[in-house]
């Protein structure tokens, strides 16, 4: 079965606290709210302390054009997707012309040539290789390149893949958009860039120790397309956010669980770790619910979300790569990797640790 070999983050250059980004928001959206100072409380509540953006403060409280956002995240993008791609690289051993396909995720921006190709040109991979862009899955989408990865390497055992991650999430900021949807946004999202490395049973990488990707299962929800994703207008993309998420979490996910667990002889017990997507503290709290967890098995998620916010597709990837560095599990224990995203679709990873 493939293999995960190596798991690469990359933050964004702007380290902020929460109650920085929370005076901020309150300055702005103060001007044509006057419930801001209840509404101002989502952040104090989000379980955040800091967070990573590209831009310094200015940026934000100026007006900006969707061109002008996009040619800063192509820019942005492009220098830290080729940073991260080179430490997952380089902690697998290998050169950039060793892999065999390219994954790449994101969302909050546009690049034709896509994003991957213009990587290509600075880190070198082999003019052969495959190239799978992948754009709208938004949160979703650092387990469902994990997915792709997955099925590829299944049906080419002997090839490796290089998925990369990436979200600018804070150039999306409009501060004129007054909406609930995003002044919740403002309190979750930012920015961030992951890689992960994922080789077939037949590549000479996959001999060592690693997760094994076991199966996945993608699902979309019927009659669910409002519940998340963006608006795209003249400057910019506005925010969808629904507050049925987490409802969405406690009544749908666990049935999901159930099915792949069952799909290969396993029982929900049976899963001992789980790498969720910190979707908000809400979310969290559901899956708790819905699992029956301890505060404690997601200390990862909430350790994530802590430190860096929800970054969108990358964030699940950066969970992942907490669980690996800590070594706190055995041989032969099962795992789960969830993540949620516009659709509304859930996208579910199984795995054992060897």
């Amino acid at each position: 079965m493939p293999k995960i070999i190596s798991v690469a983050v990359e933050n964004a250059p702007i380290r902020v606290e929460q109650d920085e980004v929370k005076e901020f928001a309150r300055a702005i959206f103060s001007r044509r709210r006057d419930d801001i100072d209840r509404l101002i409380g989502v952040f104090n509540n989000a379980s955040i302390l800091t967070r990573h953006f590209t831009e310094e403060r200015s940026w934000y409280g100026n007006d900006h054009g969707f061109s002008e956002r996009n040619r800063l995240y192509v820019e942005r993008a492009v220098r830290m997707s080729a940073s991260c791609a080179a430490k997952c690289l380089a902690a697998a051993g290998i050169s950039p012309k060793e892999f065999n396909h390219i994954i790449f995720v994101s969302s909050t921006g546009i690049s034709t040539p896509s994003i991957d190709a213009r990587l290509h040109n600075i880190l070198g991979f082999d003019p052969h290789v495959r190239r799978t862009p992948i754009w709208g899955i938004g949160c979703a989408g650092g387990a469902v390149g994990l997915s792709r990865a997955l099925e590829y390497t299944r049906a080419m055992p002997e090839h490796a893949v290089l998925l990369i991650a990436i979200e600018l999430c804070g150039l999306t900021f409009r501060k004129d958009d007054y909406s609930k949807s995003n002044l919740i946004g403002t309190s979750l999202f930012s920015d961030g860039s992951a890689a992960v490395l994922v080789a077939g049973d037949k590549h000479p990488l996959s001999r060592g120790k690693g997760l094994v990707l076991l199966n996945s299962l993608s699902t979309i929800y019927d009659s669910s397309l409002d519940v998340m994703g963006w608006e795209v207008e003249d400057n910019g993309l506005k925010v969808i956010f629904s507050k049925d998420i987490p409802t969405i979490v406690h009544n749908s996910v666990r049935p999901n669980i159930d099915e792949i667990a069952a799909h290969n002889g396993l029982r929900l017990q049976d899963i001992k770790h789980y790498i969720l997507h910190p979707g908000g503290p809400k979310v969290i709290s559901a899956y708790e619910e819905a699992l029956g967890l301890t505060h404690d098995e997601l200390r990862f998620t909430r350790k994530v979300l802590s430190e860096h916010g929800n970054m969108s597709s990358p964030t699940v990837l950066y969970v992942l790569k907490e669980f690996l560095d800590s070594k706190e599990y055995g041989t032969g224990e099962y795992g789960l990797i969830s993540a949620l995203g516009p659709g509304f679709s859930s996208e579910l990873i199984l795995f054992r640790t060897e």
